[in-house]
């Protein structure tokens, strides 16, 4: 980890309740250990998700369902109070135990009830989008391939979906429908709220996807970090959506990505809303490994900076996507390769409360 040296101590807390073992957790504890900020770590017992960090493990209680997911049982076996709640999961169950913790130990991490609806169901993100204005994927006409996802439950990485003739799905409670687009390209957004709630977007990444030529089509296979090339009219809906959240929603000290999706010769459309940071948040992808900054130094003193100087640029190639086809997935660490060059860039950081500038303007 860097960018995370002579942190003033006095901005810090001393409490923290982390309520994942996850491997994007490994700086958050390497950041408390550092300045011995207190912590409890919780992750669910019997859990073999790739993602449960095995660094972790010393520091981390695993817990059976019925008290992981218990917001009592925080409250009477903590021998601490938190100031913030860390939760790197945005499913129902665990995110409404962090939302019930925090009410009752009033923690700086805050999100209302609108905001836990949002959070956790893909059909409310749609709900919410078309009241703001903010295109989203259509359903599709009776003749159309859709995509079926979840709407609420375990469906992060570009799973827990299906594809399927529309005239022959039989809608389920749990359906979220969208027309099935051909991908042109992902534009991903890593951002923080602060402790006013406002949002600032650090900087956007690409994802591209296969035609059907040299890699299958609609399967993911490179990634950029940070990107800067994006149409204007891409980062306005961008910024757009941002700005608009705020007044459907209250969110208050958060780390968080989000996604839009361009169809190939179409437009821009609103993906998802993840309440958390993405996965490689505990490399730096999005942060210290290209730019100076370290977003959880941000978190905890309430700083972000106006511009930041970007030294390195990460390109990413998911070769088991391209061996199998896999569709729209993330595929995994061992077909993955990262290639770092050295790169100078300033981005200015959008935020909400000034909406003035805009995070694809930028200096070389």
């Amino acid at each position: 980890m860097l960018f995370a040296d002579n942190v003033d101590r006095k901005l810090l807390p001393k409490n923290i309740l982390i309520l994942n073992g996850r491997k994007k957790w490994e700086t958050l504890v390497e950041f408390c250990l550092k300045y011995d900020i207190n912590f409890k770590m919780f992750e669910l017992a019997n859990n073999n998700h790739f993602n449960i960090s095995k660094k972790l493990k010393p520091y981390t209680t695993y817990l059976p369902e019925k008290q992981y997911y218990d917001p009592q049982y925080y409250i009477k076996n903590l021998d601490f109070e938190p100031e913030y709640i860390m939760n790197c999961r945005d499913e129902e169950p665990i995110t409404k135990v962090e939302y019930e913790l925090s009410i009752w130990y009033n923690t700086k991490t805050q999100f209302d009830k609108r905001a836990l609806k949002f959070f956790t169901s893909k059909r409310e993100q749609d709900r919410v989008c078309k009241l703001m204005g903010i295109p989203t994927i259509d359903e599709g006409s009776i003749d159309d391939k859709i995509i079926v996802k979840l709407d609420v439950g375990d469906s992060g990485g570009g799973t827990g979906y299906k594809v399927a003739d529309k005239k022959n799905h039989i809608v389920g409670p749990n359906d979220l429908i969208q027309r099935y687009i051909n991908y042109d390209y992902v534009c991903q957004q890593h951002a923080m709220v602060d402790d006013d709630g406002e949002y600032h977007i650090y900087n956007h990444s690409i994802g591209k996807f296969g035609n059907g030529f040299i890699v299958g089509n609609n399967v993911p296979y490179l990634y950029q970090y940070p990107f800067t090339q994006f149409p204007k009219e891409d980062i306005d809906i961008v910024e757009e959506f941002y700005t608009k959240l705020k007044e459907h929603i209250t969110v208050k000290n958060r780390i968080l990505i989000t996604e839009f999706c361009r169809e190939r010769n179409g437009k821009l459309y609103f993906q998802e809303f993840n309440s958390r940071p993405s996965g490689e948040f505990e490399i730096g992808t999005f942060d210290w490994k290209v730019g100076k900054f370290n977003t959880l130094v941000d978190y905890f003193t309430n700083n972000v900076q106006e511009e930041i100087e970007y030294y390195q640029q990460n390109i990413e190639i998911y070769f088991d996507n391209v061996r199998s086809d896999e569709l729209f997935g993330w595929g995994t660490e061992d077909g993955l390769k990262i290639t770092t060059f050295p790169h100078s860039e300033k981005i200015k950081v959008f935020n909400t409360k000034e909406n003035k500038s805009y995070c694809g303007l930028y200096e070389k």
